[in-house]
C-alpha cells in the first residue's frame, strides 16, 4: 500500500494520517513562471533518512538523495536551453512521520540541454523555522546562486513511499515521489 499525499520532496514526508489515495491539488504555477519541470526521486537514489522516521516523537534526522527534473519548459522562452536537471538534495530537521520542524533543505541542480550538455547549475534553499501544519506543502524556496539566482521555486508532489513503514521497528528509511516544480 502506498499513500498519495502532497509532500515536499525537498523537505519532509508530510502527514502520515492522510487518507490513502488522496492528493492535494498541485500548486498553480505563477503566471510569471520562467521554467517548469516534472520532478521525481531518482530510482537508485531516493531521499534516505538517518535515523529513519517513525510514527513517534520527532527527533533530529538528516536526509539525502537525488531529484530528477524532467520535461522542463520555459513559458516565456528565456530558458529554452534547459531541458532537464539533476538535483542533489540535503535535509536536516526535527521530524517524525507526522510532523517536521526547524527544517533546512538545500539542493544543487545541474541543468542539461536537449543534447545532454551541461547548461549551468543552481543552488536552492528551503529553510523553515518552527513546525509545519499537516497538509502544508513545503516544496518552496529560493535559488541563491547560479542560473536562476533570485528566483523563487514552488511545487507539489505525490509521495509513493509506503507509510506503513512508519510503524515498524526499522521506520521509514526512504522517500519516493513525483510531481511538478516551477521557478518564477
Amino acid at each position: 500500500m502506498t499513500a498519495g499525499l502532497t509532500f515536499p520532496l525537498l523537505v519532509s514526508t508530510g502527514p502520515a494520517q492522510a487518507e490513502s489515495g488522496t492528493t492535494a491539488p498541485a500548486a498553480a504555477a505563477p503566471s510569471e513562471a520562467v521554467l517548469s519541470c516534472a520532478i521525481r526521486t531518482a530510482p537508485k537514489y531516493p531521499i534516505t533518512f538517518t535515523p529513519p522516521l517513525r510514527d513517534a516523537a520527532a527527533r533530529h534526522t538528516e536526509g539525502k538523495g537525488v531529484v530528477l527534473l524532467e520535461r522542463c519548459s520555459s513559458p516565456n522562452g528565456n530558458l529554452a536551453d534547459i531541458a532537464s536537471g539533476r538535483m542533489d538534495v540535503s535535509i536536516t530537521a526535527t521530524a517524525s512521520c507526522r510532523s517536521v520542524a526547524d527544517l533546512r533543505a538545500t539542493g544543487t541542480v545541474t541543468w542539461r540541454d536537449a543534447n545532454g550538455r551541461v547548461a549551468g547549475t543552481s543552488k536552492l534553499t528551503a529553510p523553515r523555522q518552527g513546525g509545519a501544519a499537516p497538509g502544508d506543502s513545503l516544496l518552496e524556496g529560493d535559488v541563491v546562486s547560479g542560473r536562476l539566482t533570485g528566483r523563487h521555486f514552488s511545487g507539489s508532489a505525490t509521495m509513493t513511499s509506503d507509510l506503513r513503514d512508519c510503524t515498524v521497528p526499522s521506520g521509514l528509511t526512504e522517500l519516493t515521489g513525483s510531481g511538478r516544480l516551477s521557478f518564477a
